[in-house]
């Protein structure tokens, strides 16, 4: 069995203390965390220029698709031609 509690509201409260310049330095020392390694998400390391041949490929099949693209386009455009055309019979 398991018993589902939903959180409706909560109160909080902080209690201010007087402290010493000493105890200030103490606590801070103790609390404020330090990340002298840490990789934030933007942070990699840049990538390594592409080589020849994936250069090459890219640009190879780039300009296939777009003859492919320019193909399909004008065969496309060839049919519309056609059935556009007024017919007088």
């Amino acid at each position: 069995l398991a018993d589902n509690h939903d959180i409706i509201s909560l109160k909080l409260y902080q209690l201010t203390v007087e402290r010493t310049p000493e105890e200030e330095k103490r606590d801070r020392e103790v609390y404020l965390p330090v990340v002298d390694n840490l990789r934030l998400p933007g942070m990699e390391a840049p990538l390594e220029p592409m080589s020849g041949l994936a250069l090459f490929l890219i640009v190879f099949f780039s300009l296939v698709a777009l003859v492919f693209a320019v193909v399909i386009g004008v065969i496309v455009y060839n049919k519309w031609q056609e059935q556009s055309r007024k017919h007088f019979y």
